[in-house]
């Protein structure tokens, strides 16, 4: 229970989206008027920041707010101002041990191939 606390202690450091859109308001702009400037074809696509880690729409929206993205989202950054993601890569299909299915080489064939 105190991991969970502490979680939600850390989310509360962060701006609330809609004080990221007001701050953008105040300076005029809107998320939709930067995803268009920095060449988004979708005109949503920098909303994905204000739910989700989502770094090169942090860092649009910092510049535009003349801030730093660990600033405004501090949960997503480290000391050093890095992101604190994930090592990225594919997962794993099976766990490490385990045998695969027969079930996948059927599953998975092609058309006129062999399992």
């Amino acid at each position: 229970m105190t991991a969970t606390k502490a979680a939600k202690k850390a989310s509360l450091q962060d701006w609330q989206p809609f004080e990221v859109v007001a701050a953008l308001r105040a300076r005029k702009l809107s998320l939709r008027q930067l995803a268009k400037l920095n060449g988004y074809g979708n005109e949503n696509s920098l909303t994905t920041a204000l739910h989700r880690p989502y770094p090169l729409a942090e860092g649009i929206i910092a510049e535009a707010l003349d801030m730093a993205a660990p600033e405004i989202w501090p949960s997503r950054y480290g000391a050093d101002g890095r992101p604190n993601r994930g090592v990225a890569g594919p997962k794993p299909m099976l766990p490490t041990g385990a045998k695969p299915s027969r079930l996948r080489l059927v599953r998975n064939r092609q058309k006129g191939g062999r399992a």
